[in-house]
Order: structure tokens, then sequence, then C-alpha cells
């Protein structure tokens, strides 16, 4: 029988990840204290069951609780414990987790018992390295967005087939949104007020004559063609649905953005590229919204789009959003990004106001600039601009 120990921490992905790659016969977890009153066994064990592995308590997993986690005689004791329930087994131990005494205790004893040990370096948790031999083994799981929320105690609300059709409807209006990002990413495409604004979001809108207009050809037959619009001297007008709406009163930014990443992700080594996922406390009815969503680097990424002109933002308070659903996940490897078409970015030479960097600094935050989204509009086939404007270049410096 083969036995695969994990010392508990905050940070689930490295332990996850070695348990996919050994696929041991029985878990032992070694739960401090802190990480039990937070429900880490629960939430562990529910992300392994969302990635196709089931362990169960008392039947092929056993947590043991550990209340002192720096005196190591008591730490000593839990491990004699452990490694008594099953002596004759085949062990390997992930030394990655919990604190410096768990992990300096565990080495000791199970090297004395001639105990397989492992570390993962945090930064490349894919990478499971046998602290006797240096070796270094390769987990070819790639966690989902689902299995690193619920090792967090999240979850996704929005029922997958509602994600499936918006990202179908998506897939349909790329050519369109990318024509706007190209023509018309810092204007409000509707002329309308706030109140048929609002309508328009949630039961669609009839468009008068001037309410929706574009100088621009290719913008102008992309809208006729798409949404079956009639043309007049006065722009266009017709019926548009509710999603139809939501894409002309901002949405159409982040239908542009999630296609390029969806239609890139195996050459920008992303994966489980998501449009209008809302995770959750898991049970709670408040969940967040991420406009876009994937994995990169086992990291989670979520990207906050905010079109047109944003005259009502002067001082970028979307980046306090992004700031506040991030740190909700109390997890080093989440990236965020925030992309805007706004010039309230900048100051009157043309950088980023220093302040906005400061800010975007602490939160790990990349602004993504109305110049980088018409550039990437207009060379969608180019992969490599992709990659340094999200991946490569620094956060503070994007350009106007």
């Amino acid at each position: 029988m083969s036995v695969l120990c994990c010392l508990l921490s905050d940070q689930h992905v490295p332990n996850l990840l070695s348990v996919h790659h050994f696929r041991p016969d029985r878990l032992v977890l070694i739960e401090s204290t802190a990480m039990q009153q937070r429900g880490v066994s629960d939430n562990f064990l529910i992300a392994l069951e969302a990635g196709g592995l089931r362990y169960r308590k008392e039947q092929n997993c056993d947590v043991i609780p550990l209340d002192n986690i720096s005196d190591f005689q008591a730490i000593g004791t839990v491990l004699r414990h452990a490694f008594g329930k099953h002596p004759n087994a085949n062990w390997t131990v992930n030394l990655t987790g919990g604190t410096k005494p768990m992990s300096i205790a565990a080495y000791e004893f199970f090297k004395a018992v001639g105990a397989r040990l492992v570390y993962v370096e945090v930064s490349k948790p894919h990478e499971i390295i046998d602290v006797e031999s240096a070796t270094i083994g390769t987990a070819e799981h790639r966690l989902s967005i689902s299995e690193f929320l619920l090792g967090y105690g999240f979850e996704q609300h929005k029922q997958e087939e509602k994600l499936k059709v918006a990202e179908t409807r998506a897939r349909q209006w790329f050519d369109l949104s990318r024509l706007i990002a190209i023509h018309a990413a810092g204007e409000n495409l509707l002329d309308i007020d706030r109140e048929r604004w609002s309508l328009a979001r949630s039961k669609g809108l009839e468009l008068q004559p001037g309410e929706l207009t574009s100088t621009v050809a290719p913008l102008r037959e992309s809208l006729t063609t798409t949404f079956n619009l009639d043309s007049i001297d006065g722009g266009l007008i017709g019926k548009l649905d509710k999603y139809q709406s939501s894409l002309l009163t901002g949405g159409w930014l982040e239908v542009f953005l999630w296609n390029l990443l969806d239609r890139h992700q195996q050459q920008l080594g992303i994966w489980d590229v998501r449009l209008g996922i809302e995770p959750g406390h898991r049970g709670a009815d408040t969940p967040n919204d991420f406009d876009i969503a994937f994995m990169h680097k086992f990291e989670l990424n979520m990207i906050e789009c905010k079109s047109g002109a944003q005259e009502q933002d002067r001082d970028v308070d979307a980046l306090y959003k992004v700031e506040a659903v991030i740190r909700q996940f109390r997890a080093l490897r989440v990236r965020s990004y925030l992309a805007t078409t706004s010039d309230n970015l900048f100051d009157k030479q043309g950088n980023i106001k220093p302040s906005l960097q400061d800010r975007a600094a602490i939160y790990n935050c990349r602004f993504v600039t109305k110049s980088e989204i018409q550039h990437l509009a207009e060379h969608v086939d180019d992969v490599s601009a992709v990659e340094h404007i999200l991946f490569a270049r620094k956060p503070d410096t994007a350009v106007q």
C-alpha cells in the first residue's frame, strides 16, 4: 500500500499537485488547529474530488490533528502516531507545507524510517523534487479554476451550462468586438441616458435614430450585419436583446480579450480560460464576478474590464474593486489585471500617474491600457504581443 503524507497549509496547490502526481492508495494529512478552524482538510479533499480523485476521511484518508506547531516533541508524537497507523506501507512525505518546525520534524522522523521525501518550490508547484536524489518529477495535472477555488473554500456559483452559452455567444462576436477595440475603444457607443442604459442591460433596447452611430465604415457594417440592424441617416436602428445591449454598453472589451486569450491559450501556456465566472464562498449567496479568469503557471489570473471614457471614475476606483476581490482568496499566487480604455490613468505627460502605479504594485495588479488594447486588436494573430503585454513587461511600463 502506498501512503502520501502532506503537511497542510494555506497554500494548497503544491500538496494538491503531489496527490495527483503520486496517486497514493491512502492519504495522511497533518492538520494544525489553525488549519482545522479554517476547514483546510475539508477544502483540500473537495478540491481533489473536483479533479477526479476521491479520498474520504476514515476510508482512505487519515487527518491527524496537531495542536502545537512549534513544539518539536509534540510534532514528533503526532508523526509517530500517523506512521503507526500504516507502518508497513510505502510512505512518501511532501515536506512543502506546514510550519518550519513541522517540516524539520517530518524530515528527521520520516528519513529515519526510510520514507521517500519530496519538496515542492511554491514558484514551481508542478516540479516535485526528491530530497535524497535531487531528481525532479513533473506533475502533469493542470489545476482548473474550480479546483483552485475549492481549495480555498470558494466555489463557482454560475452554472457551467450558462458559462458555455455565454462563451459560445462571445465567439460569435469576436470580429465585432475587435473592430470596436480598433475604432471606438475610448468611446461610449450608445448615446443614451443612465436609466435607458440600465434597462438595456436587463431587458434589451429598441434603438432610436442617433443613439448608435459610427462614421467608420467597417465598424458600421459589422454592427449592421451582426445585430441585423437597419441603417438610416441618423445612425442604426433596430431591436437589441439584453446580451447585445451589454456588449454595446461596455461588454465588448471582455468579449474581445477573452477571445484573444482563448484562441492563443496553448501558445501562451495558459488554460481554463473562462468568461464571467462568479466565485464566492461555498454555500454563500454573495458571489463576486470575474470578467475573465484563467490559469497561468498554476496561478489564478483575473482581468477586470472597464471600457468607454469612464468619466464617472476619475480616480480609477475600479482598482479598489480588483483588490477587494483578490484579497479574499488569501492566496499568494493570484494575479490581477485592470484592462481599461480610460485616459484617467495618465498624467499630463502621458505617463501612468505615480499614485496609481504605487497602488497597482501593492495590489500586484497590471494595467492594460487603451493603446495596448488597440494594438492587440490590430495584431490578433501576434502571440508575442499578447505575451509581452500580459506576462513579460513590468506593470508600470504600460503605454498610453
